[in-house]
């Protein structure tokens, strides 16, 4: 009702005005001005009476009063110099204070552009008019001072005098227009629009979500940073494709911010209510994400540096997700590494394992195949063992690790074949540290060891021979000995899995299959032992410190 009201009088005063100009008296102007300034006056009294809930904020109380007083001032600056007519001085200084209460109405006009998006910008050079125009008026006034004029007046040259004086005034009123301008910016978003750090905030935001691995997560993060930083109703981030596809204008597809007024059919199918401004969030090169915001009716409008702090953090938010997309590219590329390289390691542990089965079962047959000719009963037992021996090997064919014990007891099977053919020459020793027990170890990497011990140490030996076999730990490692005190094994020394090299298809599978399970942290060596004899170690990573597949 108020606007129709001040549409209609608008008409009325558009009509009389031309009237006044087609047909002029001085009664008709008297009157124009006298219906203008009371219905200013009027309307602009009722209009901050009706909604004095809206001007909570001093951005809109202010400005309304300051409206209202310019207002009330030229009006009755006007009726008075008409009333007093007969008082000339009078009626100059009340003319000049109705021309220049305007200004108080076009500076709180320029405040009251709070819905507006660039109102700040406004606000601020509005301040810096006036702070120009109190400048030039500061500079009349002091410029007519009695000492001066008298300074001037008194000067042998006054021409020269006044033009000096003048200079210095300007140069000193300037330099304090300079100064002040210099705090105005700060002081309208301190004292006007309680604007916080925005650079602060973005930063403190960056800092969060780069510690967030969630696109989830980090999309609440930045709503609820939003949320608080400008206190709005609400904002939510909502991905360009989310079903049911929505009518997307076509400024946010070319990354332009788009605000949405009341009747735009869009606000509808947003999912939150009142939502007035759209920011786009570029993601991989293209729009991917909107940042809906709703400020809320009890909030002013957002202004230009609230908006260049949304673009900020929607901009933050983009950042993140090209981050996050490419960790999950690069886990699942170092996934599909892991999986190619732990594929290629058991195909090679599975061709390494099937050189020694063969190898193992031809020898084993081989002394079967003497006993029967010198003592049938013992190739009987020793064929039964070495049935319980397969049964073991076939058991854990596709396992690449076996716990230490299980392998030592593997390993007292086979020797106990062994013996059948060694007799009483053979003396075994196993020793086994208990912390270590069921730590995991290789599948069969001791029996090679074993093997050569006893056919190329212990097996030419005249008389009893010695056989140690011991494990024990050694902090974040374990080091399994197998010792034997025979002629020696034959074999070139063998420092590790990567450099040395050996003249047997068992140490050399020990090797490789050291060097495919731990890299360089399993290592063999082979030396002689003081006294006659071999010494192999085996130096293996606990489980809990080993990066075995």
């Amino acid at each position: 009702m108020l606007q129709i009201l001040a549409v209609l009088t608008g008409a009325v005063l558009v009509v009389s005005f031309w009237y006044g100009v087609l047909r002029p008296t001085s009664l008709q102007q008297i009157a124009l001005m006298e219906a203008t300034a009371y219905n200013g006056a009027v309307l602009l009294s009722a209009g901050m009476l009706l909604f004095r809930d809206r001007l909570a904020s001093p951005s809109m109380r202010l400005p309304s009063l300051a409206i209202l007083i310019g207002v009330l001032c030229a009006s009755l600056s006007i009726v008075l110099s008409e009333t007093l007519s007969y008082y000339p001085a009078l009626c100059t200084v009340l003319r000049v204070v109705a021309e220049q209460s305007t200004l108080l109405i076009v500076l709180g006009a320029f405040f009251l552009f709070t819905r507006f998006r660039f109102s700040d910008l406004f606000i601020r050079y509005s301040l810096r008019i006036l702070m120009a125009a109190f400048t030039a008026v500061a500079f009349l006034l002091l410029e007519k001072t009695p000492f001066l004029v008298r300074a001037e007046s008194d000067a042998a040259f006054p021409e020269a005098a006044r033009t000096l004086v003048e200079a210095i005034l300007a140069a000193a009123l300037l330099t304090a227009f300079a100064v002040v301008d210099r705090h105005i910016e700060a002081w309208v978003d301190r004292w006007i629009f309680r604007a916080p750090d925005y650079r602060a905030l973005v930063r403190q935001l960056s800092d969060r979500l780069s510690t967030i691995h969630s696109e989830s997560e980090t999309a609440e993060v930045t709503e609820q940073a939003v949320s608080d930083a400008l206190d709005l109703q609400e904002a939510r981030l909502i991905e360009l494709e989310t079903p049911p596809a929505l009518q997307w204008p076509d400024a946010i597809q070319v990354g332009e911010i788009v605000e949405l007024d009341a009747h735009d059919p869009l606000r509808d199918q947003l999912p939150l209510a009142e939502a007035e401004l759209l920011v786009p969030i570029c993601s991989s090169g293209q729009v991917s994400h909107v940042l809906v915001v709703a400020r809320g009716p009890e909030r002013r409008g957002l202004v230009s540096h609230e908006v260049s702090y949304l673009c900020s953090a929607a901009a933050q938010f983009g950042q993140r997700l090209d981050a996050l997309r490419l960790e999950e590219q690069m886990v699942e590329q170092q996934s599909r590494e892991a999986v190619l390289l732990q594929q290629v390691t058991e195909a090679e542990l599975r061709a390494l394992r099937a050189q020694i089965n063969p190898h193992f079962l031809f020898n084993s047959l081989n002394s079967i195949a003497n006993l029967i000719v010198t003592n049938p009963t013992q190739a009987e037992t020793m064929t039964l063992r070495l049935a319980r021996v397969f049964r073991h090997v076939l058991a854990n064919s596709a396992r690449p690790l076996i716990s230490l014990c299980e392998e030592m007891e593997f390993l007292r099977t086979y020797l106990q074949i062994e013996e059948a053919r060694f007799g009483s020459r053979l003396a075994v020793s196993i020793e086994v540290d208990p912390v270590i027990a069921i730590e995991r170890i290789p599948t069969l990497i001791l029996q090679p060891v074993v093997e050569n011990a006893l056919k190329h140490g212990l097996g030419p030996k005249p008389g009893p021979g010695h056989l140690w076999i011991s494990a024990e730990a050694l902090g974040n490692r374990m080091q399994l000995r197998v010792e034997d005190d025979g002629v020696g094994s034959g074999f070139a020394t063998m420092q590790d899995g990567n450099g040395g090299r050996s003249n047997g298809v068992g140490l050399e599978n020990i090797a490789q299959r050291l060097s495919a399970l731990y890299q360089e942290q399993g290592q063999i060596n082979l030396e002689a032992r003081q006294g006659g004899g071999t010494r192999v170690t085996i130096l293996l990573p606990r489980e809990d410190g080993a990066t075995a597949l």
